[in-house]
């Protein structure tokens, strides 16, 4: 069968390291598991059937959509990826700003990027029908203009933007798509049209090479006598890969908006439990200005809000090695709600 190719420029690294937490090279297994979550969502939010993978009964007999192209026991996935890149960022670690069990913890910057692009194909293993290619390119949009691919898109990774796409029936319709009732008993698992999304620009003082040379953005806390700063790498991810590692600060932002310990553990996650909101590092726009996204799915409209009116203040307390304040603006440049995104993904595919 004819092989299809996408290649993606990654905007920030893309993460699909294995159980050891090493990530020397672009494991497809990560990236189908993140097409597998996003597509999921996009069924579920236009009215379909997607079970969820991690407590399944579908079989090779029966099974829902999703399990129909990306596979379930018994019944194997309908196309094979390949992809072939292995060059990983410098490492650059952020320490966290209060002590853990009397001691401070560090959050690691990594994963892999490109100075060109990354060809990700697709080979049919069996037929694969209209509907299922267009809801499959209906995917790698969502996850190019809203989201992330590969794993922990959570602490920064992932963002991608397209740029070459040859997969069958682009812009066709879709006939199995509904995207007219919305299955409230569905609130566990991620659907679509209960997501949101934020597109925020940073415009900084003075341009963000100066910055990094004047050890301008917090890494660690002073006494932390165990940590060693590395500068020089912070100044190879933005000169050579057009990216600021501040995932980290901008969760760090967000994070204790909400008061509640349990509700903010359910919604930020804790060892062992996945996140329902998700921050991109910044990825550069000019000298001075870089772009990021805070998204998620679940969230209460006053976290929402607070989010909102609260993250500049916030970034300035969060960005900056203390009493410094290098930040001009902090500006939603976008916001779409899942509903409308689903809703106009819906009049497109009908």
């Amino acid at each position: 069968m004819k092989e299809f190719i996408v290649k993606i420029k990654p905007l920030t690294p893309i993460w699909t390291g294995d159980a050891d937490r090493k990530n020397s090279t672009l494991r497809e297994t990560g990236i189908i598991g993140s097409l597998r979550w996003w597509y999921e969502a996009l069924i579920r939010g236009l009215d379909g059937n997607a079970c969820d993978p991690t407590n399944t009964k579908c079989d090779g007999q029966n099974h829902c959509d999703a399990c129909e192209l990306f596979g379930c026991t018994g019944w194997a996935r309908k196309f094979r990826l390949e992809t072939s890149f292995n060059y990983t960022i410098p490492e650059v670690w952020i320490g966290t700003r209060e002590e853990r069990n009397k001691r401070y913890l560090k959050r690691k910057v990594d994963g892999l990027m490109s100075d060109g692009s990354i060809e990700l194909t697709f080979i049919p293993l069996k037929d694969i029908n209209k509907d299922e290619w267009v809801l499959l390119n209906s995917t790698l949009k969502v996850i190019e203009n809203y989201g992330a691919i590969g794993a922990h898109i959570s602490q920064g990774n992932g963002v991608i933007k397209i740029i070459e796409n040859n997969l069958p029936y682009q812009n066709e319709k879709c006939k199995e798509c509904k995207g007219e009732q919305f299955d409230k008993s569905k609130n566990s698992l991620a659907s679509l049209d209960k997501f949101f999304f934020y597109k925020f620009k940073l415009e900084f003082n003075e341009d963000i090479s100066k910055l990094i040379n004047n050890k301008s953005f917090w890494t660690h806390a002073q006494d932390d006598n165990q940590f060693k700063d590395s500068w020089h790498n912070w100044k190879k991810l933005w000169e050579n890969y057009n990216f600021l590692p501040i995932a980290f600060h901008i969760r760090d932002s967000i994070r204790h908006l909400e008061n509640g310990w349990e509700t903010r553990h359910d919604i930020f996650g804790e060892l062992g439990k996945g996140s329902k909101v998700f921050v991109s590092h910044g990825y550069k726009i000019n000298e001075k200005n870089v772009e990021f996204r805070i998204w998620g799915y679940g969230i209460d409209s006053s976290l929402l809000s607070s989010i909102k009116n609260n993250l500049e203040s916030n970034l300035k307390q969060k960005l900056f090695s203390d009493g410094k304040d290098l930040l001009k603006n902090c500006i939603l440049k976008e916001e779409k709600t899942g509903e409308s995104l689903i809703n106009q993904l819906a009049e497109e595919l009908k």
